[in-house]
C-alpha cells in the first residue's frame, strides 16, 4: 500500500515539476515582452500593440501555475481558528479538522475546473483584439490551475491519511505558516 502512495506521490511531483517549468518559461516570455514592449514604445517610439495584450495574457497564465504551486506546497492562505479545539479531540480530531481546508480546495477546484471548461469553450469563439490570440488559449489557464489545484490538493490528503493510519503526524498536515 506504501508503495502505492509513493508512486502516486512521484507522479505529482513531476507534475510539479513541469508545472513549475512552464512557469519559468512563460515567465521568460513575459519579461521578454515587457522589456520589447519598453523598447519599442520609449526608445524607438514605435510600439508594438499587440506586446501590451500577450503580456497581460502571459502575466494571468504566470499567475495561475504559480498559484498552483503554492496549493502544492500549501503556501495558500488558512486562517486556523480551530486549532485548539483540535487538540482537545485528540490526534483524529486533529486529522479531520486539518483536511477542512483540504476539502475545500478540492471543492472549489471541482467547481472552478467545470465552469473553467465551460468559459474556456466560449473562448473558442473569440480572438484578441490586437494580438488575434484565440481566447481560448487564455481562458484555459482557468481549468489548467483547477485541475493541477485540485490533484495537488487530493494528493496531500492522500499522504496525510497514509501518515494518520501509520500512527504519524502528517508531515505537510498543516499549512505551512508565512513566518
Amino acid at each position: 500500500m506504501r508503495s502505492r502512495w509513493t508512486k502516486f506521490d512521484t507522479y505529482v511531483n513531476g507534475l510539479a515539476a513541469a508545472n513549475r517549468v512552464l512557469a519559468v518559461v512563460l515567465f521568460g516570455a513575459l519579461t521578454i515582452v515587457l522589456a520589447l514592449q519598453v523598447l519599442t514604445r520609449f526608445v524607438l517610439h514605435i510600439p508594438l500593440i499587440w506586446s501590451e495584450e500577450v503580456a497581460r495574457f502571459l502575466f494571468f497564465w504566470v499567475v495561475l501555475l504559480g498559484a498552483a504551486l503554492s496549493v502544492k506546497t500549501r503556501r495558500h492562505f488558512v486562517i486556523d481558528v480551530t486549532i485548539g479545539h483540535a487538540r482537545k479531540l485528540g490526534r483524529r480530531g486533529r486529522f479531520l479538522f486539518d483536511i477542512i481546508p483540504d476539502l475545500c480546495i478540492v471543492g472549489f477546484s471541482i467547481f472552478l475546473l467545470v465552469q473553467g471548461i465551460d468559459y474556456t469553450r466560449s473562448g473558442l469563439f473569440r480572438t484578441a483584439t490586437n494580438s488575434d490570440i484565440n481566447m481560448a488559449l487564455v481562458y484555459g489557464a482557468i481549468p489548467v490551475f483547477a485541475a493541477l489545484s485540485a490533484i495537488y490538493t487530493l494528493a496531500s490528503l492522500m499522504l496525510d491519511y497514509a501518515a494518520f493510519v501509520r500512527g504519524q503526524e502528517a508531515t505537510q498536515g498543516t499549512p505551512q505558516s508565512a513566518e
